[in-house]
């Protein structure tokens, strides 16, 4: 078992670990029943990603001897079916809730599922390492990846708070979080590191300011 196949396991409980006991010191006798059963939802999408890369592998999708078969491996099949699962259960089980009012909720909600989903992609990825990845940037890049993902896909679903149409939000977030999971996958499949640097960049740039955009707005209002 790789060193950096073991490392990869460490930056999700870092950053689930200190959300929880962040959130625990500022409402101790808050109700986390939420934050449980979205973290536990969350680490359950790789299940379907077990199945889905199985039906992959039986249909030698991960063949990839072409630019078109590597963009659609990583934008399609790995990109497109991690945020759904991860966009699924913000919509059905974050959105609606009354403890909801304000994007920042949304936001740490989302980075909750994906800590849960890394988690669980990540001791998939020991027994079941991934074909063409190199697992040493995979490990060394995963934690600013799925938090920048996480906050930007959490930014859009949590202003259609205050949306009549919250569809196009919807819509916005998901596509946006596809495109940069595509991204990291497609650099992580080619093993271009400028381009992995570059993308994980413009994540960072991109989620740092939604964050503090989120942060200036007011609860929603009844």
């Amino acid at each position: 078992m790789e060193t950096s196949a073991i490392l990869s396991l460490l930056p999700a409980p870092i950053v689930v670990v200190t959300l929880y006991l962040f959130l625990k010191n500022k409402y101790s006798d808050g109700n986390f029943h939420l934050i449980y059963k979205t973290f536990i939802l969350g680490a359950v999408g790789i299940l379907p990603v077990f199945v889905i890369d199985n039906l992959i592998t039986y249909l030698h999708l991960d063949h990839l001897h072409s630019f078109n078969r590597t963009v659609f491996y990583a934008f399609v099949l790995t990109g497109g079916v991690f945020e759904l699962w991860k966009f699924l259960v913000l919509r059905l089980y974050v959105y609606p809730s009354k403890q909801i009012t304000k994007t920042f909720d949304v936001i740490l909600y989302s980075i909750i599922i994906a800590a849960g989903f890394t988690i669980g992609y990540s001791v998939f990825a020991l027994f079941y390492p991934p074909i063409y990845i190199n697992m040493s940037y995979f490990a060394l890049t995963i934690g600013p990846v799925f938090v920048s993902i996480a906050i930007i896909m959490g930014y859009f679903t949590g202003i259609a708070l205050n949306r009549q149409f919250p569809v196009i939000d919807f819509i916005t977030g998901l596509f946006i979080a596809v495109v940069f999971q595509g991204m990291y996958r497609f650099c992580l499949l080619t093993n271009d590191r400028l381009m992995l640097y570059m993308a994980i960049g413009g994540m960072l740039i991109t989620a740092i300011s939604l964050l503090f955009i989120s942060l200036r707005e007011p609860a929603k209002s009844n």
